[in-house]
């Protein structure tokens, strides 16, 4: 009995419901979503007015409101195509560290522009928020944040969701270069320090200068990496492979990179050339991450009695000055294949002293 439909219920036109707690048949507005009470009026009677009113919303709303939508261009907001930039961004297989920043700089363009419809993002607002950044000292972010907008609104003109470029016509914030370059001066005293504190520091920056690598790279070198008298390298960053002879020397230092990997050796357990023994800082004994390196040199840096004129050079540095004092020894050409660089105008870069070095006429 229970399943037996109410007669009430039964068979009655679209948008008509009978309460039966009340006794009462009502309408709800399709449009609106509006109920109507009818009332306690005969079944005969609530049928009549709802197929009254249904053919009254199909004649006169129905069509006109669908017309309106189809008619209606549809609102893409910056924020709604930042999601589907950020799938773009995934498949271009970038390093974890990269896409770290990258996704920090898409939150701070989501909370400036998120909300305003893509196509309606003039260069005008893109120009003021990128002067926000200049005018606090920020031209490195300011370049970086153009950069991805430059990105963001390109991919958006290939998938036809807009037809120009609102960030193409701002200036290109010009990077202030803060950080001064390390000499060889410098270099000799900071090791100086760093021997004082432990001998892989001591080792690190050794290695960075016979061989122009990144620390992400020493921190990974293996003696497995080792064979027929070379070093296999692949580097982090570009996937670059080198193969570093322990033969190569720097003469104005008087160091060779065997050496320097003879001294990794003694009393390390490890299969990693930088390795340390010492718990600091809740580090396990093993193998230095890149950060450490950095804190660590740092640390050594500030405990000579050197100064500075702008920001104090970092381990990075290191791979600069390799870059310089190789190229004085063997040429430009050494040192970019030596750095893995594609072109020599990276390279130029790193053989830029910043006026650290004297011309020699």
């Amino acid at each position: 009995m229970s399943n037996r439909p109410d007669r009430y219920n039964a068979n009655l036109p679209r948008n008509l419901t009978f309460r039966k707690s009340r006794q009462s048949y009502y309408w709800r507005n399709p449009v609106t979503g509006q109920e109507i009470p009818l009332g306690r009026i005969s079944r005969r009677e609530a049928v009549s007015q709802a197929l009254e009113a249904n053919n009254y919303i199909d004649e006169n709303y129905i069509p006109s409101s669908l017309l309106l939508r189809l008619k209606e261009k549809p609102e893409f907001t910056f924020s709604l195509w930042l999601d589907r930039y950020a799938i773009i961004l995934s498949r271009r297989e970038l390093k974890p560290n990269t896409m770290k920043i990258r996704n920090n700089q898409l939150k701070t363009l989501c909370a400036e522009f998120g909300t305003k419809a893509i196509e309606n993002i003039t260069t005008r607002e893109i120009a003021i928020f990128l002067d926000s950044y200049i005018e606090s000292g920020k031209k490195n972010m300011a370049a970086a944040l153009r950069s991805l907008l430059l990105d963001v609104f390109r991919e958006a003109i290939v998938e036809g969701v807009i037809e120009r470029n609102p960030a193409e016509p701002t200036r290109t914030p010009t990077p202030d270069v803060k950080r001064e370059r390390m000499s060889l001066e410098q270099f000799t005293v900071i090791r100086s320090a760093a021997q004082s504190m432990s001998n892989w520091l001591a080792n690190a920056m050794d290695i960075a200068l016979l061989t122009g690598q990144r620390r992400e790279d020493i921190s990974k070198m293996t003696f497995d990496d080792i064979r027929d008298g070379r070093i296999f390298i692949t580097q982090g960053k570009t996937g670059h492979m080198l193969a570093v002879p322990l033969s190569l020397t720097l003469n104005v230092v008087s160091l060779s990179l065997d050496q320097v990997v003879e001294r990794c050796r003694a009393g390390n357990p490890s299969e990693f050339l930088i390795y340390s023994t010492v718990r600091k800082g809740g580090r396990k004994p093993g193998a230095v991450l890149p950060d450490a390196i950095t804190s660590a040199f740092a640390d050594a840096r500030d405990k000579t009695a050197l100064e500075f004129a702008q920001s104090p050079p970092s381990f990075h540095e290191i791979r600069s000055l390799a870059s310089r004092l190789y190229a004085a020894e063997k040429g430009e050409e050494f040192a970019q294949r030596l750095l893995g660089h594609k072109n020599m105008s990276m390279t130029k870069k790193y053989l830029d002293s910043r006026g650290q070095e004297f011309d020699m006429v």
